[in-house]
């Protein structure tokens, strides 16, 4: 009987142990970071606008996605709150705006508002796409506030690094 206790009580500490260890191993997030999307305000505009606020940590590339009816209209702007540098450009079945230095001296762009209206002759799916480009080793943050219609739909795909 006492050789039965003692065999218990050593299989629920070896369990215990080997099962602590592996909880520990599986809540180690030292190799991952938080997605690199993340939203600061979503608020509802009357009855016909969403407003979404998010900052963008850039890796390289980061896109929004946004699905749009035919006549939609989209607003916004953005700003870099760390980084020097950024690309930004628009997009749905062909290019529609790419943001331009209005720095004539260095030609960096830390800024930009932007507006489109969706049409048929681009389909119902808008890229936004920012580039970090050579600030990939010192970080870029972004802010930036979209406006669209609540028939709209925003992806943000995100992922960690």
């Amino acid at each position: 009987m006492l050789r039965k206790i003692l065999c218990l009580i050593l299989a629920i500490s070896l369990i215990s142990v080997t099962g602590c260890a592996l909880v520990s191993k599986a809540q180690d997030t030292s190799t991952t970071t938080p997605a690199s999307v993340s939203a600061v305000r979503e608020a509802k505009i009357g009855k016909t606008w969403l407003m979404k606020q998010m900052e963008i940590d850039l890796d390289n590339e980061a896109s929004i996605q946004l699905t749009l009816k035919d006549g939609d209209s989209v607003e916004g702007y953005f700003y870099l709150e760390k980084g020097d540098n950024v690309g930004f450009n628009i997009s749905g079945s062909s290019p529609i705006y790419t943001s331009k230095s209005t720095d004539t001296e260095t030609l960096r762009i830390t800024s930009d508002r932007f507006s489109f209206t969706a049409s048929q002759a681009q389909g119902i799916a808008y890229t936004l796409t920012f580039n970090g480009g050579s600030n990939v080793k010192t970080g870029t943050t972004v802010f930036i506030e979209i406006i669209y219609p609540v028939t709209g739909l925003l992806y943000v795909p995100f992922g960690t690094k």
